[in-house]
């Protein structure tokens, strides 16, 4: 019998879980774990958290820093991407390891994969930071181009990788993420008194349309706040615009403000502006509201309006990048341009019908996406890799 391949997968974002790259990296971690056709080992740094070691169930092999958890934050990640992946990889003996975020060693003995999950800081420069973040993407590019195979989220970042990072596309794979499984439409008792609560804690007495997912540039969110005051006149039953979050600094070009919009069009008191939620309250807010809109001009994939089309949430979202792989029928697909989204919203609001239609067309296309598929599919990356190395 034929020994078993050993997987090693990078945990360094399982130190993160309630970001992007750390949901990513947890749910994909779960599924490939079960897996017979191999054996799936956590690499991790030896001072991650006690709850990183927990999820490795015995099946991790760390490697301590030079200096114990005293280096900075910054000098700790790179030495873990640079040194620390690679020596726990050559200790554990794996024929395959999977860095899950944008990163990847230069000096690498075993075959690796990389999920690059977009292309932002390539295709918008405002992104990309100053001298040592240019610096640092440009090592991790070099690195990533030594990979066997690319995977990412969706066919339009695929094409981004290729054109920015110049790697052909064969050696490029799309695989399309999936949402968890609290995101479901409230059911029962307990759902709907914990939403009214929610609704008095955010003085919520009005009908909302909602938006999260960030304040930063791409997220467009002036020209969400444009279009709902142009909208109003035409709205026929008196609602708010609920926006999730708050800006990460002060910097105003990368976090426009919004305040300035708001009192221009007289809005203080139909925008509300929550700061950070809670991850029930953000799943109890989708619940709630009448339609989810989502202007941003730039994602790799478009979690926030799967999360949205899950809980049976009317979306509508802007056709720009990935969003259309996303969507696709489940939702109004529109130019996020104050004019579009005052029109998409006026027709939205004003029937009941359509939000209805768009409450069962978003739970269809949403129940498409699932991490078990996305986890099949990634196994048979590995497979296809390690086949390639015989």
């Amino acid at each position: 019998m034929s020994k078993k391949p050993t997987i090693g997968f990078d945990a360094f974002f399982l130190e993160n879980p309630m970001t992007g790259m750390g949901q990513y990296a947890l749910h994909l971690w779960q599924e490939i774990r079960q897996c017979d056709d191999f054996n799936a080992l956590l690499l991790m740094p030896a001072d991650a958290p006690d709850a990183v070691h927990d999820l490795a169930e015995g099946r991790a092999v760390s490697v301590a820093p030079p200096v114990g958890s005293r280096l900075p934050a910054k000098a700790r990640k790179l030495w873990w991407e640079q040194v620390g992946v690679a020596a726990a990889a050559r200790r554990a003996q794996v024929d395959l390891v999977h860095v899950p975020y944008f990163s990847a060693p230069l000096r690498q003995a075993a075959p690796f994969i990389v999920t690059v999950h977009d292309a932002i800081p390539f295709v918008l420069k405002e992104y990309a930071g100053g001298r040592a973040m240019g610096s640092y993407l440009k090592l991790v590019s070099r690195a990533v181009r030594g990979a066997r195979l690319i995977l990412t989220d969706s066919l339009h970042s695929a094409g981004d990788i290729q054109r920015y990072l110049g790697i052909p596309s064969g050696r490029i794979r799309a695989i399309p993420l999936a949402v968890g499984s609290e995101f479901t439409p409230a059911s029962g008792g307990e759902d709907a008194a914990r939403i009214e609560f929610l609704r008095e804690r955010f003085g919520l007495t009005r009908p909302f349309v909602l938006n999260v997912g960030g304040f930063d540039r791409r997220k467009n969110l002036p020209a969400l706040v444009e279009g709902f005051a142009m909208a109003l006149p035409a709205v026929e039953q008196e609602t708010d615009l609920v926006i999730v979050g708050s800006p990460h600094s002060g910097n105003v070009n990368f976090f426009p403000p919004l305040e300035p919009v708001i009192n221009r069009h007289g809005l203080g008191d139909r925008v509300k502006l929550t700061g950070f939620v809670s991850e029930q309250d953000k799943l109890d807010l989708y619940r709630a509201a009448t339609a989810f809109v989502f202007t941003s001009t730039y994602e790799g994939f478009g979690l926030n309006p799967l999360e949205a089309m899950a809980c049976g949430t009317p979306v509508i979202s802007s056709n720009r990048s990935s969003l259309p792989e996303v969507v696709g029928d489940g939702g109004i697909l529109i130019d996020p341009t104050p004019g579009e989204i005052a029109a998409a919203l006026a027709v939205l609001l004003n029937d009941a019908n359509l939000q209805e239609a768009l409450r069962q067309r978003g739970l269809e296309q949403a129940h498409t996406f699932s991490w078990s598929e996305t986890a099949r599919q990634t196994v048979q990356a590995y497979r296809d890799v390690l086949d390639n190395e015989r």
